[in-house]
């Protein structure tokens, strides 16, 4: 074979290590150092709801179903907007800003596994804690296992609810109650324990900051 028959492997272009090294350097010269404000809060938002042991919950249902067909068509608290629009004027009432009296909701039941989205039954702990009345007597709020809001919604003869809100003195609902009373805790929300104080106090925000970058800006 000639040597101008010869096959020539193609050249391949060698990038330094020092020059890789310098165009990290410089990627990262472009991006700006700042600092962002960040609340610190000891308390966080997460599992408020009280828990209840599986077999009792079961019980609670039961209880419920037999108590929700003895209801007729004029039982208001029942749904998500008549249920929040009680607590949320039982709340103004019971914390002065309405004079008005008005009826006291004490037990909010939720079929928290059966309603979607979310954020729909994420209001309650919070406004079930504002809505009682004093830090010795709270609304109670109970999570229903997955499956009542079928089970309930066919013993009070409507089509998907899964909320509903009960007086102290809802008619044969004692020994529900009783049970409730028994096994399920109240809602802790530490942060708010103030509204049932006759003065309250609020603290200064304790800011912090946390080191971040940002890409710089590219001229136009």
């Amino acid at each position: 074979m000639n040597k101008s028959n010869k096959v020539k492997k193609p050249s391949v272009a060698k990038v330094s290590t020092k020059a890789a090294s310098s165009s990290l350097k410089s990627q990262e010269a472009k991006r700006k150092q700042v600092f962002r404000p960040i609340l610190d809060n000891s308390f966080t938002q997460s599992n408020q709801w009280p828990f209840i042991e599986p077999t009792i919950a079961n019980d609670i249902v039961d209880l419920l179903e037999v108590l929700l067909k003895m209801q007729d068509s004029t039982f208001k608290y029942r749904g998500f907007n008549p249920t929040v629009s009680a607590l949320e004027k039982q709340a103004a009432a019971n914390r002065g800003i309405h004079k008005n009296a008005c009826v006291q909701i004490k037990y909010v039941f939720v079929c928290k596994y059966d309603i979607s989205p979310a954020t729909l039954t994420n209001v309650f702990p919070t406004l079930c804690f504002t809505a009682s009345k004093s830090a010795e007597d709270r609304v109670k709020l109970i999570q229903l296992p997955r499956g009542s809001l079928e089970r309930l919604s066919k013993a009070l003869g409507v089509d998907r609810v899964g909320i509903f809100g009960l007086t102290k003195d809802t008619e044969g609902a004692q020994p529900l109650f009783d049970l409730i009373n028994e096994n399920v805790k109240d809602i802790e929300a530490p942060w708010l324990d103030c509204i049932f104080r006759e003065e309250m106090v609020f603290n200064q925000p304790n800011t912090k900051h946390v080191a971040s970058t940002v890409g710089r800006k590219k001229n136009k």
